[in-house]
């Protein structure tokens, strides 16, 4: 069973004696994210040459479609960062 580590820098997959290293977990997931388009498109694609199975090729697109629509997403989510600036140390205010 592959087994998932992580690290701030990068996201390690290790099965068997293999070890995959990826940079930055979004680039992991955005590169995940272009596979799943690419297969949903030509599923799409390849279904809708039939009559009978043109419904699932529609949903294929539709899938497609929408993870198309999480890149921007995903990259927006990567490049934000949250800080609480109005945080305030109170324990030693008092003193």
């Amino acid at each position: 069973m592959p087994k998932l580590g992580e690290d701030n820098n990068y996201l390690d997959l290790k099965a068997g004696r293999f070890r995959v290293f990826f940079r930055k977990r979004y680039k992991f997931i955005s590169l995940s994210n272009d596979v799943l388009v690419g297969v949903f498109f030509i599923t799409g694609s390849s279904l809708n040459f039939f009559s009978i199975t043109a419904l699932y090729g529609n949903l294929c697109y539709l899938l497609g479609s929408l993870f198309l629509g999480t890149r921007p997403v995903l990259k927006f989510i990567h490049d934000l960062t949250l800080k609480n600036e109005g945080k305030t140390n109170y324990s030693t205010e008092g003193e």
